[in-house]
């Protein structure tokens, strides 16, 4: 198999498999616990923060262990809307059209709920948040902005660092789904020399474990209990630490941390290689999203006049793995959403696929995968010809 799906997750890397091994086996001690393996236990994730931290120039502290990206992501905006409520403040929120569905969705749900009410910001025709608008509903005064830091269909990257200037001159804190960032791009290209005041990072996009992430929340900042239970991550998240996750986590973010450049500059040549072969044997191909802005292995191509879904069908049986979208919404028949809020024809949405690079990938692969989308995109554009 071709895998060219690394948005969606990439497989454990020797360090983090290396780290978690003792953890599942012989080490397997409940933190809590008072006696030796415990303490080990204890000390692991100590560690496993501390190095964390370390990536990001951060207190360990603020840093709190969760089950992943959509569970930081429900945490931050639930979280932050019942502080504005305990305030005597009207819970507001606002996010933009193309976030993740760990985002969209909660905030449907809060609405539901009468938890809280929102606004979504528009993007340009490149996919990038408009920052006339969101100064615009700033003035409502809202309890939280969540902002993503790169589209995981897309790749595109938001103006993060304009973003949280604008919120910073407010006093309102601002929140960024990372996950498709950290660990595949130098956070400072992002975000200049601030952290956003809460952020949301999963370890399976870096080489991780499935299962494990974090939610920053800066030091200071009123932010109330996701679980309720015992007093583990300093009584915010109640529950028996992932030790083994936790552990693998650290260890795969400390090796992507060291190679980020290297593999970086691999992706992106590896992408810029896919689609030039690709352009030259399929009339009409274009990009989705920015060109220039955007994460180095990411592309989100339009195919004129094909159904994504049957080209995905035919480049699976041909050993290659892609994808039409966000992963947790491949089942849907729905358009993609980021496509639409970016101007998209219903038509242009569901002629579209993500091929995402890893830096496992090589030439050899892009060129073969590349001659198989051109076979079977123009065998289907046949077909479809009157």
């Amino acid at each position: 198999m071709i895998y060219l799906d690394h948005a969606a997750t990439v497989s454990l890397c020797p360090e983090a498999l290396e780290a978690m091994l003792p953890f599942l086996t012989e080490q397997y001690g409940n933190p809590s616990a008072l006696y030796e393996s415990g303490r080990r236990a204890r000390q692991a994730l100590a560690g496993a923060r501390n190095s964390l931290a370390e990536t990001l120039g951060c207190l360990p502290e603020e840093l709190y262990f969760t089950s992943g990206g959509t569970e930081a992501n429900n945490w931050a905006l639930l979280a932050m809307a019942e502080a504005a409520r305990e305030r005597g403040d009207k819970p507001f929120l606002i996010a933009t059209e193309i976030e993740h569905h760990a985002v969209l969705e909660t905030l449907r749900y809060g609405k539901q709920a009468g938890l809280l009410d929102y606004a979504l910001l528009p993007v340009s025709r490149e996919g990038r948040t408009d920052l006339t608008a969101a100064e615009a509903l700033l003035e409502k005064r809202p309890a939280l902005v969540s902002c993503m830091g790169a589209n995981n269909e897309t790749g595109t990257l938001q103006p993060l660092r304009e973003l949280l200037a604008t919120c910073r001159e407010r006093n309102i804190p601002l929140h960024s789904d990372l996950v498709q960032v950290y660990g595949q791009l130098p956070l400072g290209e992002l975000l200049g020399e601030e952290l956003p005041d809460l952020f949301s990072v999963s370890a399976h996009k870096f080489g991780g474990p499935k299962g494990v992430g974090f939610l920053y929340i800066r030091r200071g900042l009123k932010v109330g209990a996701l679980l309720h239970g015992g007093a583990q991550e300093r009584g915010r998240r109640a529950g028996t630490e992932n030790v083994a996750g936790i552990v693998g986590m650290a260890a795969a973010a400390q090796a992507a941390h060291a190679a980020l450049t290297k593999r970086g500059e691999k992706k992106r040549r590896l992408s810029e290689l896919f689609f030039a072969l690709l352009r030259e044997g399929i009339p009409g191909l274009r990009q989705n999203g920015s060109a220039v802005k955007r994460l180095p292995g990411h592309l989100n191509l339009c195919f004129p006049g094909i159904s994504a879904e049957l080209l995905l069908i035919l480049l699976d049986q041909a050993g290659i793995a892609a994808s039409a979208g966000a992963a947790c919404a491949s089942g849907a028949l729905e358009p993609s959403h980021v496509l639409l809020a970016m101007g998209c024809s219903e038509r242009e949405a569901r002629s579209s696929l993500r091929f995402s690079f890893g830096w496992e990938n090589t030439e050899e692969e892009v060129r073969e995968a590349a001659a198989i989308v051109i076979d079977r995109a123009n065998k289907l554009k046949e077909d479809a010809a009157p």
